[in-house]
Formats: structure tokens, C-alpha cells, sequence
């Protein structure tokens, strides 16, 4: 009888280890650095920090604000508003540093298997990439591809600002 009992704690061991190993393998960290200002970021994970103040308490003296542009609402919801209650990935954010300098934050995890369509409404959107596409892809085939799209703007952290306007001047 006791080694059926050792078999059944060994089987339950092995089943505990297999779980534990899928699980921590699709553990993601992202690494996140702020610039003081505004910063634009995307998730490359499922952030742990599902809200935007677990997110802030990363480093609740450095950032300020978050804010996502709403389409539906035409307008930022912000979380110090109240207004912004979850974070995801495929979305774009907006974080606002108050610190004087660079704050680097470690954001973990679940690891993106897929990320789903991104709706575009009409007018302004703000999305965010998650995943790098399979093939790189250059905004003027992007917009030759969805005609509806008149333009894309790029961010670049450095300057803490979007720095690149392609317009289709077609439409």
C-alpha cells in the first residue's frame, strides 16, 4: 500500500512541476523606461498590473497620469480622473512622468500568444502594437492596404513627442 501512496504523490509532484514550468516559461517581463514628460507605451505582455494604480505603485513618485484615448468617448479617460480602470495590451498609452529623470519599471506578465484586431473608428485613434507583425511592414503599405486610414503618426521616445506624420493624400 505505501508505494501506491508514493506513486500517487510522485504522479502529483510531476503534474505539479509541469504546470509550474508551463507557467513560469510564459512569464514575460517588459522593461519600460519613462522619460520625464509624456510617454507613449504599449504593453508587449499581459500586464499584471491590470489597473492603472497597481501600475502606477511600479514607481507612484514618478508617474503622474495615464490616460487612453477613447474613440467611442472622442476624448483621454485618465486615471486620476477615474475614468481609465484597466490596462491592456494592443492599446496605447500615455504616461506622464513627473520625475527629473529617467525611471526604468518592470512590468510582468503573462506572454502574448495572440492579439486580437484593433477597431479604428472614425476620426483619431491611439493604438498601440504589442506584437511586431510577422513581416515588417512599411506605414505606406499599411495605408495603401486599409485606404481608410489618412495618416499615422509615429512616437519617438526620445524627443517624447510624435515625430513623424504620413499622410495619404489620395483620400
Amino acid at each position: 500500500m505505501k508505494s501506491g501512496k508514493f506513486i500517487l504523490l510522485a504522479a502529483l509532484i510531476s503534474l505539479f512541476l509541469c504546470f509550474y514550468y508551463d507557467a513560469s516559461a510564459q512569464t514575460l517581463t517588459q522593461t519600460i523606461t519613462l522619460r520625464p514628460g509624456f510617454n507613449f507605451i504599449g504593453f508587449t505582455n499581459t500586464p499584471s498590473t491590470a489597473t492603472p494604480a497597481q501600475f502606477k505603485q511600479l514607481d507612484a513618485a514618478a508617474i503622474e497620469d495615464i490616460y487612453l484615448f477613447s474613440a467611442a468617448a472622442g476624448s483621454f479617460l485618465s486615471m486620476s480622473e477615474g475614468s481609465l480602470t484597466s490596462l491592456a495590451a494592443g492599446k496605447g498609452y500615455i504616461v506622464k512622468s513627473i520625475s527629473s529623470a529617467n525611471v526604468t519599471l518592470n512590468s510582468s506578465g503573462a506572454a502574448l500568444t495572440t492579439v486580437g484586431n484593433i477597431t479604428l473608428k472614425a476620426g483619431f485613434n491611439l493604438v498601440g502594437f504589442s506584437k511586431a507583425p510577422a513581416t515588417a511592414v512599411k506605414f505606406s503599405q499599411l495605408m495603401n492596404s486599409y485606404p481608410l486610414i489618412r495618416g499615422i503618426y509615429k512616437w519617438s521616445p526620445a524627443a517624447g513627442s510624435f515625430v513623424q506624420v504620413v499622410q495619404n493624400d489620395g483620400v
